[in-house]
């Protein structure tokens, strides 16, 4: 890869979509950009190893991916953190002509939805641009982290988002490990093997149902979030959590044993309940058509977005890291199985994704029910000091850095899977889409907007 330093002079857009061209060429991915203690530095890794490098890359100019995507989709606020090396503004394409107007929408949302803003610009019913504002409740979860010391900051990490607390929890403990050089024993790995697929059980249940409800298959929904309930019933009366809050701790904890807990039993049940349900969205016309072609997604990896999760296998390509950096007790449970790949990059695709992984989950499970063992996992850090955290979360590749002095974090990175896929919506929305599907196709990507208002 080329001296960064020669890109200076060019715009941030071109600068980070270089970078990630130069990246992808030697097989690597870039899975954050952030300030360390020795200026802007990207952390990069190449899928089948497990060691992740960081790599200076001089003055910039650099968007954080993360967080703002590429091509100025996001309204870009400035702080104080960002001053010097990122940039102080971002210029935002507008479409106009007779006809056209803006509909805004948000931030307060219906339901439960979190604050965000999208602005539409459509003409008629036909959505021909779409710029999505976000940082409206910010909470500043890296410095809470980082005031709670290296075992307490778990329990904030967890907090990060209420879709992922499982994989946050993880992903935190994991690179606070490594940097502590801890090995973590295996009845702790297995507990939290079995914690991310039940959390991935129910975060796929859940946004199943919500894409039935956005297609007005109302029956499909309610069964759905029925078994989603039974879910978050068995977490709390094995777990003594709705949501598995409270398992993870940095070095392991105290894990249950999985073998008393009717995992098999349990995921036997789920299925059979979900089967029925899914073969009746399977064979429900009005459901599927409204699905097929909305929110199609091409061309990411032109315009420089780099999408992951759901979204990412449903275009056809996997980096799942429960296969390509096995952790936990997947190097076991992956081995006669493949990651889901469907190609069909719009909302069908992104329903058949999850309900393939639905189905996987529920096989590791009654496998992970009788498990006592494991076999040798990969080392635990890279460099004392610092560690990285990977884990596939239900929306897909979750990262963490930590930085350790002592028991203090003194520095903390996180790049969610939601960040990374939020570039991508506003293109999906206005690919020859009209404003009745904005609705299925909001429900299709499923994103966080906590993951993204860090």
């Amino acid at each position: 890869m080329r001296d960064p330093s020669s890109v200076a002079a060019v715009t941030p857009k071109d600068a980070l979509r270089t970078l990630i061209a130069e990246a992808q060429a030697e097989g690597h991915a870039i899975l954050d950009i952030y300030r360390s203690d020795r200026g802007p530095t990207a952390a990069i890794w190449r899928p089948g190893e497990y060691t992740v490098h960081e790599r200076e890359l001089g003055p910039g100019p650099f968007v954080r991916p993360s967080q703002y995507g590429v091509l100025g989709f996001f309204a870009l606020e400035v702080d104080d953190e960002r001053a010097g090396w990122w940039i102080g503004e971002y210029p935002v394409d507008r479409v106009s002509g007779r006809g056209i107007h803006v509909m805004p929408l948000g931030p307060v949302r219906a339901d439960v939805a979190e604050s965000l803003r999208y602005v539409l610009t459509v003409f008629g019913d036909d959505i021909h641009h779409v710029r999505i504002v976000p940082g409206y409740k910010r909470r500043h979860m890296e410095e809470a982290i980082l005031r709670q010391g290296v075992h307490g900051g778990v329990r904030v990490a967890e907090r990060v988002t209420g879709t992922s607390p499982v994989a946050h929890a993880w992903a935190y403990a994991m690179a606070a490990e490594a940097a502590l050089h801890l090995v973590v024993p295996a009845p702790a790995l297995l507990e939290r093997t079995c914690l991310a697929e039940l959390e991935r059980l129910m975060s796929h249940l859940g946004d199943l149902a919500a894409l039935s409800a956005a297609t007005g298959t109302i029956t499909a929904a309610a069964d759905l979030y029925a078994l989603k309930e039974k879910v978050l019933r068995f977490n709390q009366a094995r777990f003594g959590h709705r949501y598995l809050r409270g398992r993870i701790a940095v070095g392991g904890g105290t894990p249950l044993a999985l073998a008393p807990l009717g995992l098999a039993s349990f995921a036997d049940d789920a299925g059979r309940e979900f089967g029925l349900v899914r073969g009746a969205l399977d064979h429900t016309t009005s459901f599927l058509d409204r699905l097929h072609g909305a929110g199609r997604l091409r061309g990411g990896a032109g315009l420089g977005i780099r999408v992951t999760g759901v979204v990412e296998k449903s275009s056809g390509q996997s980096s799942d890291l429960r296969w390509s950096r096995a952790y936990g007790a997947y190097s076991d449970l992956t081995a006669h199985l493949r990651p889901v790949v469907v190609e069909s990059p719009d909302a069908f695709g992104r329903y058949r994704v999850r309900v393939e992984e639905v189905l996987q989950s529920l096989e590791m499970l009654k496998s992970l029910g009788s498990r006592t063992e494991l076999q040798a996992g990969a080392p635990t850090g890279e460099s004392l000091g610092t560690g990285f955290g990977l884990v596939e979360a239900p929306r897909g590749r979750l990262f963490y850095r930590v930085a350790v002095r002592g028991q203090d974090v003194t520095g903390v990175r996180i790049a969610t899977p939601s960040s990374l896929n939020w570039p991508a919506v506003p293109v999906a929305l206005a690919a020859h889409n009209i404003l009745q599907d904005f609705p299925i196709i909001d429900a299709s990507f499923s994103l966080s907007v906590a993951g993204l208002d860090l």
